[in-house]
């Protein structure tokens, strides 16, 4: 089977040198499957060539090599709606658009794409009644997943009684404030925290480290002027533009705060680190609840939890066992990738 994908190669298109989450774990996962040939076209060749020269470009590439499936991790703009409208008409290949957010994007920018693909791929559940309730039923459910290659547990000393790894935000620095000042000491690690940033490989030695790793999905503040730009304007390759839709981007705003899934609570059940995750409206469907993976709903909750299990070791190793047993048979992106071909009718 032959694909063709696209979507970011490296973060900020190349300005930070370092492959992006995207092409890590979705295209570097395709790219391993036995049976499949994947051929990359990626967006971060259009500052150089031009938005009209890439998707000319696209065009000529599947009909040059007439994939089964064209995939696209979606980011902005870089997509022009009448070349995916041209590959789908064709009928040759599949399209298939993969969105992130859509718990907020679904309002300002997802449901704009749906026409042009033959299928779209969402991780928030509630979305998918969205895009019905639009006109659309086109839409798939799935979910992050643990890239194996990349995730697994690392004999060491735990040395650490609480965890965190991620970029410092507001909404986190809240939470590790709050433990702080209860007397719990979390060690944070990665950019705008005190620990510094870390490799890949030092992060899952903090994972295998901690005796609690956190997964903090704390929201920021709507009148965070973050926020606010993250619904007004919108990036275009490397620039930012203004994105004024009155009524769809309030829709967004008002959903913005939304705790959702990310793939963190999977790449930590992967690496056989007990997790104690915020909670969100999907996690449960993933993990059994204080069987695989520990989940708080309030700071108290979160710190009545971070007491009792740093005093119950046998618990928490049953625990952090059975969530990385869960992740292995059930949560790998080989896994999803599976029922996405067979949802399309494709194999390999």
């Amino acid at each position: 089977m032959k694909i063709v994908y696209t979507g970011i190669h490296y973060d900020s298109y190349g300005s930070m040198k370092r492959p992006s989450f995207e092409y890590t774990n979705f295209y570097l996962t395709l790219k391993a499957t036995p049976g499949l040939e994947v051929i990359e076209y990626p967006f971060d060749i259009i500052p150089e060539v031009g938005l009209d020269k890439f998707n000319v470009g696209l065009l000529e590439v599947v009909e040059k090599e007439k994939p089964d499936l064209l995939f696209a991790f979606m980011y902005t703009d870089e997509l022009d709606k009448k070349v995916l409208k041209k590959i789908k008409d064709g009928g040759r290949t599949k399209t298939v658009a993969w969105f992130a957010d859509d718990y907020w994007r679904f309002w300002n920018y997802s449901k704009n794409w749906v026409p042009y693909f033959d299928l779209v791929v969402t991780t928030y559940s509630k979305a998918v009644d969205w895009y019905k309730q639009a006109g659309y039923d086109n839409v798939l459910l799935s979910q992050w997943a643990c890239n194996v290659e990349l995730y697994q547990p690392v004999q060491v000393e735990k040395d650490i009684e609480v965890g965190f790894v991620g970029q410092y935000k507001s909404g986190r620095g809240r939470v590790v404030e709050y433990l702080a000042s209860r007397g719990i000491g979390v060690k944070a690690f990665g950019f705008g925290w005190p620990g510094g940033k870390v490799s890949h490989t030092e992060m899952l030695q903090v994972f295998s480290r901690s005796k609690i790793n956190l997964n903090i999905n704390a929201r920021g503040s709507l009148i965070d002027r973050n926020v606010l730009g993250r619904i007004l304007f919108r990036k275009s390759i490397n620039t930012i533009k203004p994105d004024f839709h009155i009524l769809d981007n309030l829709r967004a705003y008002f959903h913005y705060p939304i705790h959702h899934t990310h793939a963190r609570p999977f790449e930590l059940a992967g690496c056989r680190a007990f997790t104690i995750s915020g909670y969100s409206e999907d996690i449960g469907s993933y993990y059994e609840e204080n069987k695989e993976m520990v989940f708080y709903r309030s700071l108290g909750d979160l710190e009545e939890k971070i007491r009792y299990y740093l005093t119950h070791d046998t618990e928490r190793e049953k625990i952090a066992e059975a969530g990385y047993k869960r992740t292995l048979s059930e949560h790998t992106y080989e896994k999803r990738f599976q029922s996405l071909l067979k949802h399309l009718g494709l194999k390999l």
